[in-house]
């Protein structure tokens, strides 16, 4: 039993940090990126490196949030069929897993390529992101109220 309440706040700080940390990116990146977008301007090369940086801690940050998610949900629920808002959050943080690997995965190759990523392309999967989020965070208030 003290092994178990061990393990939940163990699991539980990580998973803490790791919103804090998906979070600060995301909302530091678009403010950055917003800026950039009505100046007219690309971001010069050691930005776009810094960019780059803060893409993997999100997504390692996401991955985490899996990892401790999965963790607490067995250790407290006994799995992951806790109801349907539940699954709503989790349908939600996986569009965020799968559109932040997406997006990773697409200014890595244009860092390769020295080209600007595909701007229309970027802003259509932080609006993807956006409504995983919704998802993510409502579905998470209902699943754990009351």
């Amino acid at each position: 039993m003290i092994g178990e309440v061990k393990m939940e706040v163990i699991l539980k700080v990580i998973h803490y940090f790791s919103i804090l940390f998906a979070g600060g990116v995301t909302v530091g990146g678009v403010i950055i990126q917003m800026a950039y977008v009505r100046a007219g301007e690309a971001p010069p090369p050691h930005v776009g490196k810094a960019f780059a940086l803060l893409g993997y801690i999100g997504l390692g940050s996401i991955v985490l949030l899996w990892i401790t998610g999965i963790g607490l949900a067995h250790l407290i629920y006994g799995g992951l069929g806790i109801n349907g808002a539940f699954h709503v959050k989790l349908l939600g943080a996986a569009l965020v897993l799968g559109i932040s690997a997406f997006a990773n995965l697409h200014v890595h190759q244009a860092m390769k390529a020295k080209r600007p990523p595909n701007p229309v392309l970027m802003k259509r999967l932080v609006q993807g992101g956006r409504l995983g989020l919704v998802l993510a965070i409502c579905g998470a208030a209902v699943a754990f109220s009351g």
